[in-house]
């Protein structure tokens, strides 16, 4: 436990040093900066390129079609699709690869990306759930017999599993935002660990939270043979 608020400082780190979306170049014009090499690329490298393109794609539909830009129009996602295509073609000529395997690198190679902003919450929430389940059992002792601790924990555990489908998406929400320098997500939404997961996640939840409460019944239950 003690190490617990350097061990977060490091995951927030390795959130904010390893999924960071190019930032330089950065317009609401459609219009593709160009890299300094035009040498071929991990696919790695060019998802990071077709997510840039994407999102300079998303800027310029919302400032020019948007509903708070100055001429909101219907031709939005048509707008920026058209805009997303030609930016793709800019990168394929750039990089000397077919157009297509630029689109169908956009959202892929992330793996990096979800375990970096998943990993802060799953701490998170595994440290609350170690706190409230050793308050559980301290307020209903083991040797008083187990009834009443585990009716608790059932309720319990079912509130932290839907918190973790909640708070887990606006965190989610809130660090993708952050990575890519956009709030507006679209239908990038779709993309993100969360939403993707929901069902595994309440598994997984519950699932945390019944580990950390047989060990808070255990510890205390020894604490008190102990004790005596």
């Amino acid at each position: 436990m003690r190490s617990a608020p350097r061990l977060l400082i490091v995951m927030v780190f390795v959130l904010l040093a390893s999924g960071c979306v190019r930032r330089d170049g950065r317009n609401s014009e459609c219009r593709w900066p160009g890299e300094a090499s035009n040498d071929s690329v991990s696919p790695r490298h060019l998802s990071a390129d077709a997510e840039f393109a994407e999102d300079l794609a998303i800027r310029y539909a919302d400032t020019h079609f948007g509903p708070r830009s100055p001429n909101p129009s219907e031709t939005y996602e048509a707008e920026r699709d058209q805009c997303m295509e030609r930016l793709f073609a800019e990168i394929a000529s750039e990089h000397r690869v077919p157009v297509i395997q630029v689109s169908g690198s956009l959202g892929q190679n992330r793996a990096h990306v979800d375990l970096a902003e998943v990993l802060p919450f799953a701490l998170l929430y595994t440290l609350a759930t170690i706190a409230v389940t050793r308050r559980i059992w301290r307020r209903y002792p083991p040797e008083d017999g187990y009834a009443e601790g585990i009716i608790m924990s059932l309720f319990i555990s079912l509130a932290f599993a839907v918190g973790v489908l909640i708070l887990g998406e606006q965190w989610n929400w809130f660090v993708e935002g952050h990575r890519i320098g956009n709030n507006h997500m679209s239908y990038r939404v779709w993309r993100m660990f969360w939403p993707k997961h929901r069902i595994g996640l309440f598994a997984a939840g519950l699932l945390i939270f019944w580990l950390a409460n047989i060990h808070a019944a255990h510890r205390i239950r020894v604490q008190s043979v102990d004790g005596r």
